[in-house]
């Protein structure tokens, strides 16, 4: 009888150890990238285990795939862990999603998110020769009114759009509508984002010919 009962608290004891944590101190990092199009990104663990990660492309539905991935590193219950970006992907820009920082073992998973977009660049130039009010500039819907006092009371000067264009897309300049007395003509407005901010449109105004007797 008190041997039946020995072995009973004895199994009680190892149960409650191991719920408590006290089953296998290895723990793997693990997590999910969602919105990955592009090679070259590296994430790390504490500055000092890193692990790049890829893109898995497209599914049938054009929907880019979310990655997994996971640290070669094992951790020890109670290590502490901090996942962060080391280096971003080629034309994109990630943030941390959630997980990415705890305690091993306090947590059944470990799952560190990071969310993924394209990047995106603002597109603009100068202006020349705008003496009048009235003139619209136009990118796909996204309009910039260039005044002859939008910057510093009077032109020539630089214009800058306010909607970011993502990387890739194409963006295309046009006059909307032209100002009171003068023709403007857009020149480079034309082209595809890459990675940096388009300062090179140029924009030319010049006086309107007297109209016909």
């Amino acid at each position: 009888m008190k041997k039946s009962i020995l072995a009973l608290c004895a199994l009680t004891l190892a149960a409650g150890l191991s719920a408590c944590g006290g089953g296998s101190s290895d723990f793997t990092i693990s997590g999910t990238v969602t919105g990955l199009e592009h090679p070259g990104l590296i994430l790390t663990n504490n500055l000092s285990d890193d692990l790049p990660v890829g893109p898995l492309g497209k599914d049938d539905k054009g929907n880019v795939r979310n990655v997994t991935y996971q640290f070669g590193k094992q951790l020890s219950y109670g290590d502490t862990y901090n996942v962060t970006i080391k280096k971003q992907p080629d034309h994109q820009k990630c943030e941390p999603g959630g997980g990415t920082a705890e305690t091993a073992g306090r947590l059944s998973v470990i799952n560190a998110v990071f969310n993924c977009v394209l990047s995106s660049h603002t597109i603009g130039g100068t202006i020349t020769g705008l003496n009048s009010d009235g003139l619209i500039l136009n990118n796909g819907g996204n309009q910039f009114i260039a005044n002859k006092n939008t910057t510093t009371n009077a032109y020539p000067g630089e214009f800058t759009f306010g909607a970011p264009v993502v990387y890739g897309t194409t963006y295309g300049v046009t006059v909307l509508a032209q100002p009171k007395n003068e023709i403007c003509t857009v020149s480079g407005g034309v082209g595809e984002m890459k990675d940096d901010d388009v300062k090179t449109i140029v924009v030319t105004c010049t006086a309107r010919p007297p109209a016909a007797a």
